[in-house]
């Protein structure tokens, strides 16, 4: 899903701010961030079943990953749609910046109410980012949160 120059972007967006993946999975996007010298964390609550999570994903809820961690940038991809954990993000007050990569189909990820409910932050799907999400046939999409 992840071509490099989303990579590349990512790590731009972070601008040398610590990130925190949640809902990590098996922590591919948090490997690839990191090798572009980007400072990640990457967490799960392992509750994906059928996948062989990495000692390297430490195992935490998103709620505990944000306690924990304290991270001015959060990354998540493919969040389940319609999942309690994004509206904590958007609680945070630590969180600056909240980048999701996902489908612009409301049903295959995300919490669309949360996203359209919070008043903290402006956000919009960015174009640029989302073409460089593949396969172009999820129809993907990438938003960008930013606290106002």
């Amino acid at each position: 899903f992840y071509s490099r120059a989303l990579v590349r972007a990512l790590a731009g967006l972070a601008a040398g701010r610590p990130v925190l993946e949640v809902a990590a999975g098996d922590g591919t996007l948090a490997r690839f961030l990191a090798a572009e010298g980007v400072s990640v964390a990457a967490t799960d609550d392992h509750s994906w079943k059928g996948a062989e999570i990495p000692a390297s994903v430490e195992r935490l809820d998103a709620a505990s990953a944000l306690a924990r961690h304290g991270a001015p940038v959060v990354v998540c991809s493919f969040p389940p749609p319609g999942n309690r954990f994004e509206r904590r993000i958007f609680e945070a007050p630590h969180v600056e910046t909240y980048v999701v990569l996902g489908s612009r189909q409301r049903h295959a990820a995300g919490d669309w109410k949360a996203y359209e409910e919070q008043q903290a932050f402006t956000w919009a799907i960015d174009e640029r980012l989302s073409r460089m999400l593949l396969p172009p046939e999820i129809d993907p999409a990438v938003l960008v949160f930013k606290r106002r």
